[in-house]
């Protein structure tokens, strides 16, 4: 998807913002099914999340960043979501674990079970990394902070991750 066409969607063309979320449907419902799990709850957060997509268009600093930008807006929508709801954090497996690394399923849960315990803050650059594969150059610019602290973030995350792991096997 181009930028231009992203720019036409912000500066009004309605075809152009379809073909838009079109193009971005299917990471926006995966992204908020890793978090419920659930097909009718992650279609109700996709829903909530286009409004909130289209009434903040105006305010996309980086049209070429779109994707990620929308994919934040689905995270913090299936945030409060489950805030809303008091439902647990979840994880798609087939969307983390690569299908040449054969962990077994207690080993995937074990993984989900540490980001689920991560920060809020770290979960998200977890997940825009590893799960959506955006590069950190991208996250920083949609998160509006410097690259250092982006790359700061991931580090702390992976020490995270690696300290629950390591907890869990003692």
């Amino acid at each position: 998807m181009g930028k231009r066409l992203v720019q036409q969607a912000m500066n009004g063309d309605s075809e152009a913002l379809e073909i838009v979320l079109k193009e971005n449907y299917q990471q926006l419902y995966k992204t908020a099914y890793l978090y419920v799990k659930n097909e009718a709850d992650a279609l109700d957060i996709v829903q909530e999340a286009i409004i909130k997509i289209l009434k903040k268009l105006d305010t996309l600093t980086y049209p070429e960043y779109f994707t990620t930008w929308a994919v934040r807006i689905v995270i913090y929508s299936s945030l409060d979501f489950i805030k809303k709801n008091g439902k647990q954090f979840s994880v798609l497996e087939e969307q983390v674990i690569e299908p040449e690394k054969q962990l077994s399923r207690e080993e995937c849960l074990d993984i989900y079970d540490a980001i689920a315990r991560l920060p809020k803050h770290l979960q998200e650059i977890t997940i825009l990394h590893y799960f959506c594969g955006k590069k950190l150059k991208e996250i920083s610019e949609v998160m509006h902070e410097p690259l250092g602290t982006t790359k700061y973030k991931l580090y702390e995350a992976r020490l995270k991750l690696r300290n629950y792991l390591e907890e869990d096997d003692q």
